[in-house]
């Protein structure tokens, strides 16, 4: 892929697998700006949209029985035209949770979302697929040549209706004899056509698919967007960037520093402030005096890659922590003031070590229960509702509840993968759990309101 010329203050949100638009497969990057485009074939960026030009996203699903989001776009020039996105059926449903999760990203960026909802979407198909138990189905492969959709210009229509509600109509003698006929010929044309395509050169095949694949998708020019509207309790903290080597001589900074993309929240005198992104970053707590810092930074990434965080107060540095673990998370707790308030002061941030990669402490909040001495299981605790997929070897099958359930997955995945969300925006905390014969190998949880967490645990 690309470099995907990220801005300094933009983040990466949501990334899709394999969508196909106007027939031709690509993935969707969506950042805290903009919708970017890129070719799976080559790599290469084909569009990018700024959220500000998108008038409508429409969720439904087409004939194919795919979730589709279909955008409405308004050009600098006024005018208006539809982008679909469909989603590849996949295991486990695991494309409805790709469409959740992009949908979730387009309302935090204030963009109308009508249509069927993702649960509405999940149980049309989930009927359907019932409906077609026991018949003779053949299972489209992972990397069947994409199917092209109609794409409609002007004012977006409403979700195209599912197979399902079709009506089977009587036909006629005639009408029957009329369809042999255009089969007979649509047949002898696609034998002359492949007999003529096996004798052209491979070079021309690819020159043909490469450039249609260009032509497809027009780029927009980019155009800046409005600040997303930050959500309830959480006040953004002016965020800075500054070189290493001017450190600003009053005040207390944090800054953070990382090549791959980090997120977590940083808390002092009852503010709450995000923290994301990628690169070199500094923030300003908001007061000058604090009595207690605390927090969490995590990696969102499995890189071996050194992430640094490290606390100043008047231009000294007081704290430095730093961790290189896959998926590493950095705690932050002081509850001393003389910790933060002594400039000279060695250490002014407990930080709780992480002795193994994605591991934390058990915490007293969770109930004891029995972990099965054997076999591979995955614990998941949430007051609230919750709903994902968990599996491996792209086999996954889709969970949901509430308070604390297990779950037993195949010994032989190899590596457990997954994702689990929210159902709702409380600031509970969501802790999921890996166990193998018996003996925790992994620990990931989140606080967020409808938070993440994607699980990607080697056994």
């Amino acid at each position: 892929m690309d470099d995907l010329n990220l801005n300094s203050d933009e983040a990466i949100l949501q990334k899709t697998q394999t969508i196909i638009i106007n027939g031709v497969r690509h993935e969707a990057v969506l950042t805290s700006r903009r919708l970017i485009v890129v070719a799976s074939e080559t790599g290469r960026i084909h569009e990018e949209i700024p959220y500000a030009d998108i008038g409508l996203a429409e969720s439904g699903v087409n004939k194919l029985r795919e979730p589709i989001i279909t955008l409405t776009i308004t050009s600098p020039g006024g005018e208006h035209r539809t982008l679909e996105l469909i989603f590849v059926r996949s295991t486990g449903y695991q494309n409805i949770v790709e469409l959740e999760r992009c949908i979730a990203v387009l309302k935090d960026q204030n963009i109308p979302v009508e249509g069927m909802s993702p649960l509405a979407i999940r149980v049309q198909l989930s009927r359907i697929d019932r409906k077609n138990a026991g018949m003779l189905v053949v299972e489209e492969q992972a990397n069947r040549p994409a199917v092209p959709e109609w794409t409609i210009i002007g004012p977006s229509r409403n979700n195209k209706q599912s197979l399902e509600d079709d009506e089977p109509r009587e036909l006629s003698p005639l009408t029957t004899i009329t369809a042999l006929f255009i089969i007979l010929v649509v047949f002898i044309i696609g034998v002359a056509l492949m007999a003529q395509t096996l004798h052209e050169p491979p070079q021309t095949l690819l020159k043909n698919t490469t450039s249609s694949a260009v032509t497809s998708v027009s780029p927009s020019p980019t155009s800046p967007s409005p600040t997303p509207t930050p959500e309830p309790q959480v006040t953004p903290a002016p965020v800075e960037l500054l070189p290493q080597s001017n450190i600003p001589a009053n005040g207390v900074w944090v800054q953070m520093q990382y090549p791959g993309n980090f997120s977590g929240t940083i808390s002092t005198g009852g503010t709450i402030i995000e923290a994301s992104g990628s690169g070199t970053k500094f923030y300003q707590l908001s007061v000058t005096d604090p009595s207690t810092i605390f927090g969490s930074i995590s990696k969102l990434d499995g890189s071996a890659d050194k992430m640094e965080v490290n606390i100043y107060k008047d231009g000294t540095l007081i704290s430095r922590r730093s961790t290189k673990s896959p998926f590493g998370v950095i705690d932050l707790v002081s509850t001393r003031p003389e910790d933060i308030t002594n400039a000279a002061a060695t250490t002014v941030v407990a930080i709780t070590p992480v002795p193994i990669p994605n591991i934390r402490a058990p915490e007293d909040f969770l109930p004891q229960i029995s972990i099965p001495p054997g076999g591979v299981w995955v614990r998941v605790y949430y007051p609230g509702y919750y709903s994902g997929s968990i599996g491996g070897r792209g086999l996954f099958t889709p969970i949901e509840g509430t308070g604390d359930q297990l779950y037993e997955i195949p010994a032989n995945v190899g590596i457990v993968e997954g994702s689990i969300e929210k159902a709702d925006a409380s600031n509970g905390k969501m802790v999921a759990e890996v166990y193998k014969d018996g003996t925790l190998i992994s620990r990931l949880e989140t606080k967020k309101p409808k938070g993440l967490i994607d699980l990607h645990v080697p056994l």
